[in-house]
């Protein structure tokens, strides 16, 4: 230890050497503190960081997720290095416990131990520590490590050095066909082009949410089912992943990621916005706990459900100095930790958070490790809550699905992999997965890529349903869903069983192709992007409503037909309207007429031509079904050519 006796007072001193006698090591690394160092008295305790932690960030806190600041009566942290740290014990968010906060971050590489006196017995016994007054435990503080990284194309998310045709064939395909569409009420925008083939029966299902990637402007969109566009909007950051329909404080709300890729580990550093019905921006989620600076990951975010309402989880990459020797590597080689962070989303703290170094051993990896490189073995890219607060994810590297036990961080089951606690049937194994959602009566689904570094046994990509006996401890396949043509998706993919718990709808990864089909494999319908185009997930959703409060967009132009005038007219974000009605006038300040009948909503951007004789002032109202004018559904008013 570098502190001497004079920096440290008696009470320091004697904690330190209390902590030693425990067996505590400052120099000891994240690997052997994985496989189970920590005394097994602590191992079941609720606290953060969990026990054993190998890699804490230097600027965590403590954390009691169980006891109120009031029960506890003191609080020594000392660190190996830096020795006792002050700081503040304050209540965590709509009481969620309790934390405490260090004056000084911790230093790089050392074990800080963690000594909570409480005035009962029952907070104890609430943390996971029957019969005593007292908690203590350990965790170690991560090495950083500094890598190079450098931006990186949406094509390169997941690659895991492996060849993508659409980044490969990028230049190309720009030049070779259209990608996006231009509409004059939409100007600067480019939503991509969409292809829908077959016929949507469901309509129950809703629309269809998706995000823009390799178009050259990253946005969040939704089409209607016949594959035209709804809204549209440009992030304003290089890349956009995961629209969809989430629910904040009891009302739907739309979320997404948005930031930049970069390589390695051809992951996110970004935020998480929340849209509200009006498409306005209530919250952006970020990282805490000592990654403010690099942000989300892209892969996840998920708001809490059940008890956890309010909150958000999401994922977060760390390169860190780890022990690489159990997989061919140096022994202070560079690995990235795979974290997740659950957020206050109102007030952005963190009041959860689980590394994966803590618990799944690295040589549980696929991923094969490069001489020089830093080493992805994880690879987090979905997560899921349960009813009972625990978590379902999914590792890409690992090949494997896991139950998290949310009270003490352990993995409860795991599903597929090398230690797989249930016996895979025929057409079970998947690898490079995404999108793992366990649903009821054991019912599982995800989306198998097939695809990475090595031979794997599927000759094509699958969206998988398995059934779970947790009783018989076996995996079943209900079905496996084929593309045609036969894909093999290198990277992402989502499968969303709907609403009516028979169609199953299916992102294909970086194939640019997403469908539904029947319980049975029958294609309903399905659509395709550009060659070059894709979406990290797709989903439906059908309790959408938007409200937009910009009023509809209004063009006019002359008509190819002497005598008339074309109005082009849009609302961005408007997923009700039916039917437009021009009006016209002679004044800028009317009144204004009816001019002819209701024309139908065709498309994104509808055209009506008119008499020019009929303006030259022009306005449009946007109608519902039933024929009457919307609320904010009338546009300003424009002067013709």
């Amino acid at each position: 230890m570098r502190q001497t006796a004079r920096a440290l007072c008696a009470a320091a001193l004697l904690a330190v050497v209390a902590f030693l006698l425990a067996g505590g090591h400052a120099g000891r690394s994240g690997e052997a503190l994985a496989a189970g160092s920590v005394p097994s008295s602590s191992q079941g305790l609720d606290v953060l960081p969990f026990p054993g932690t190998p890699d804490a960030a230097p600027g965590t806190n403590v954390v009691f997720p169980k006891i109120e600041p009031g029960e506890i009566a003191s609080i020594t942290v000392v660190g190996s290095r830096s020795g006792i740290h002050t700081g503040s014990l304050s209540a965590q968010p709509a009481g969620r416990g309790s934390a405490f906060g260090p004056a000084h971050p911790f230093t790089p590489g050392e074990r800080v131990s963690v000594t909570a006196q409480l005035r009962s017995t029952a907070a104890a016994a609430a943390s996971g520590a029957p019969g005593s007054s007292r908690i203590h435990f350990s965790f170690s503080v991560a090495r950083p490590a500094h890598i190079r990284t450098s931006a990186a194309p949406d094509s390169s998310v997941d690659s895991l050095g492996v060849t993508n045709p659409a980044a490969t064939n990028a230049a190309a395909t720009r030049s070779a066909s259209k990608k996006t569409h231009t509409f004059i009420t939409l100007p600067g925008d480019k939503p991509p082009i969409v292809t829908i083939s077959g016929k949507d029966t469901d309509h129950k299902s809703g629309d269809i949410f998706l995000t823009a990637q390799d178009t050259g402007q990253a946005a969040p969109y939704i089409l209607d089912r016949r594959g035209d566009l709804l809204w549209y909007q440009p992030s304003g950051t290089p890349s956009t992943f995961n629209l969809r329909v989430q629910s904040y404080d009891s009302q739907p709300v739309l979320t997404y990621w948005q930031g930049h890729v970069v390589c390695p580990p051809c992951s996110g550093e970004g935020s998480d916005p929340i849209l509200n019905e009006h498409y306005q921006t209530i919250h952006t989620v970020t990282a805490g706990g000592g990654y403010q600076n690099q942000g989300t990951d892209l892969h996840e975010f998920t708001l809490g459900s059940e008890g956890s309402e309010g909150t958000a989880f999401v994922t977060i990459w760390s390169p860190i100095q780890a022990n690489l020797t159990s997989v061919g590597g140096p022994a202070n080689g560079t690995l990235f930790d795979w974290i997740i962070q659950e957020i206050d989303v109102a007030t952005n703290k963190v009041i959860w958070s689980w590394h994966a170094y803590g618990h799944v051993p690295i040589k549980d990896s696929y991923a094969t490790y490069v001489n020089g490189q830093p080493y992805d073995y994880f690879h987090l890219n979905s997560i899921q809550q349960l009813s009972n607060g625990n978590l379902i994810i999914s590792a890409r590297h690992t090949w494997a699905v896991y139950e998290i036990n949310k009270s003490t961080g352990k993995i409860k089951w795991t599903l597929g992999g090398k230690h797989s606690t249930f016996k895979m049937g025929t057409g079970t194994k998947f690898e490079w997965q995404h999108d793992a959602t366990l649903h009821s009566n054991g019912l599982m689904s995800l989306y198998d890529d097939a695809f990475g570094p090595g031979p794997t046994p599927e000759a094509q990509s699958r969206a998988l349903k398995l059934h779970l006996s947790f009783s018989k401890h076996t995996a079943t396949l209900v079905h496996g869903y084929t593309h045609t043509p036969a894909v093999k998706a290198a990277s992402m993919g989502s499968v969303q069983i709907l609403n009516n718990k028979d169609n199953v709808f299916i992102g294909w990864g970086n194939k640019r192709y997403f469908s539904e089909v029947t319980s049975s494999g029958k294609r309903i319908f399905g659509g395709a992007f550009a060659t070059g185009v894709d979406s990290y997930r797709a989903y439906r959703f059908s309790n959408w409503i938007g409200a937009p409060l910009q009023p509809p967009a209004i063009v006019v132009k002359k008509a190819s037909k002497s005598g008339q005038d074309a109005v082009y007219t849009s609302w961005n974000g408007a997923n009700t309207v039916a039917k437009w009605q021009v009006l016209g006038s002679s004044s800028a300040s009317g009144p204004f007429s009816d001019v002819g009948s209701p024309v139908a909503w065709s498309s994104f951007q509808t055209q009506v031509d008119v008499n020019s004789s009929a303006g030259p002032y022009f306005e449009v109202e946007a109608l519902d079904s039933n024929g009457n004018p919307i609320p904010g559904g009338t546009s300003n008013v424009v002067k013709g050519p």
